[in-house]
């Protein structure tokens, strides 16, 4: 029996962008550029090629997104694509939903593909929820018929039964998620490109979404591309995973293998590790920073490593026995922990100083491989004073923290737990007594 055809090719795919340089050429030049743009991609609307397109132009700048991409993609599987910022993700996924057109190569779909890219996308806030439904329905090119098929389901998921003929303008944050999650998941497709969509939403909307996926991919034959930057994501969804860096496949296979590659320290980061206030605004935290103990700035860390977290603060001289609070996300929005200062007993006074700088030293960060928020509070007399929530994001990398020589296992959870294992001879058990007996 001959071997099924995978329900997506993608082969030899490159993506290549023309920047055009700035260095203040002037307006004869612009309107040269303007010209030659609009020429171009009026041919290519048409299907031409426009003149010399391959010979490079001393105005622009070649940015290669994607450069001879190739991989496969099985009817039913759920695959996960990871890389960094930058890495080609998003223009790999613009191209498989013809949003974009590629430079070369190109990518064979046996079936509907739905993107899930921006949940909000394609929804009017003037309509009811009723009639968003229908309206990225027909935008996914589906009769009225068949959204009403699932109509039912889409409703159920999203749980806004009450609210279906109210206008979308008045729904939260939450609800437009959920909607638009239980439209694009549940309308007639056979590919299925998640980017970031769990990234909003709270703990249970997150489930409930992980869950739907899973359920398509088993009962339906559902293929699905997922992307996120929370690996726990990653692993609980997908058995296989790629990795793309600076635009080129360099990893395929199990899941584990490929964050493994993708955890590695000598990948470059291009994370900031500081983060102040916009000048002008009237708050107390003006500016926080991730370092080593010896004060290097750094955005990433080896798991078990130290990791220092500074605060500066103004205006604290009128607020005695301050305190202040870190704590840590994951970038799906899971609470990691918290560390506070009433917890060590440290008494955190301005003594009238213009400027505090209150910094959290953790001997050991107890984090898995992956990406985190880090989100500060002020606080006294346990009245909050200030949060600043996300300010930065920064990334554990892959160590070895038993000493083990064994490498990284990632765990089921956020967090390792530093320990020993031994083993030693013990005195025999006594025998108990059967159930019944006399002791």
């Amino acid at each position: 029996m001959a071997e099924a055809s995978p329900i997506l090719e993608i082969r030899a795919l490159t993506k290549r962008y023309e920047i055009v340089r700035t260095g203040g050429r002037g307006r004869a030049w612009f309107a040269s550029d303007a010209a030659t743009w609009i020429t171009r991609s009026l041919l290519r609307a048409v299907g031409r090629k426009p003149p010399s397109a391959d010979a490079p132009d001393a105005r622009y700048e070649q940015v290669w997104a994607l450069r001879d991409v190739s991989f496969d993609v099985a009817r039913g599987e759920v695959l996960g694509l990871v890389g960094h910022n930058g890495a080609g993700k998003s223009t790999l996924l613009k191209v498989l939903s013809r949003v974009t057109e590629p430079t070369a190569g190109h990518a064979i779909l046996r079936g509907r593909l739905n993107s899930l890219l921006e949940v909000g996308v394609g929804f009017h806030p003037e309509l009811t929820g009723r009639e968003n439904i229908y309206l990225k329905g027909a935008i996914h090119g589906l009769t009225r018929a068949a959204i009403r098929r699932e109509f039912d389901a889409i409703v159920a998921f999203a749980e806004v039964e009450r609210f279906l003929d109210t206008p979308l303008k008045r729904y939260s944050s939450g609800m437009r998620s959920r909607l638009g999650f239980a439209i694009g998941a549940y309308l007639e497709h056979e590919i299925l490109v998640v980017d970031e969509v769990l990234a909003v939403g709270d703990a249970r909307f997150r489930a409930q979404a992980m869950a739907r996926i899973r359920e398509a991919a088993r009962d339906h034959g559902t293929t699905t591309i997922f992307v996120s930057h929370d690996l726990g994501q990653i692993r609980e969804l997908c058995e296989r995973s790629v990795l793309l860096e600076e635009g080129r496949l360099i990893a395929d296979g199990p899941t584990n293998e490929v964050l493994e590659r993708y955890l590695q320290p000598n990948v470059t980061r291009d994370l900031p590790s500081v983060w102040e206030a916009p000048p002008g605004e009237l708050r107390h935290i003006r500016r926080v920073a991730l370092h080593t103990p010896d004060g290097a700035p750094t955005s990433s860390v080896r798991v078990g490593d130290p990791l220092s977290m500074t605060l500066h603060a103004t205006g604290m001289g009128a607020f005695p026995d301050l305190d202040a609070r870190v704590a840590v996300d994951s970038v799906s929005g899971q609470r990691v922990f918290r560390f506070r200062s009433s917890m060590t007993g440290v008494d955190v006074t301005a003594d009238g100083a213009p400027e505090l700088a209150i910094t959290a030293d953790i001997a050991s960060l107890p984090l898995v491989p992956g990406h985190y928020w880090l989100n500060v509070t002020l606080s006294r007399a346990r009245t909050r004073l200030e949060t600043r929530e996300r300010v930065l994001r920064f990334e554990v990398l892959s160590a070895d923290p038993y000493g083990a020589g064994a490498g990284w296992l990632p765990p089921d959870g956020p967090v390792w737990v530093p320990g020993a294992w031994r083993a030693e001879a013990a005195a025999p058990t006594p025998e108990s007594p059967s159930p019944g007996e006399a002791a």
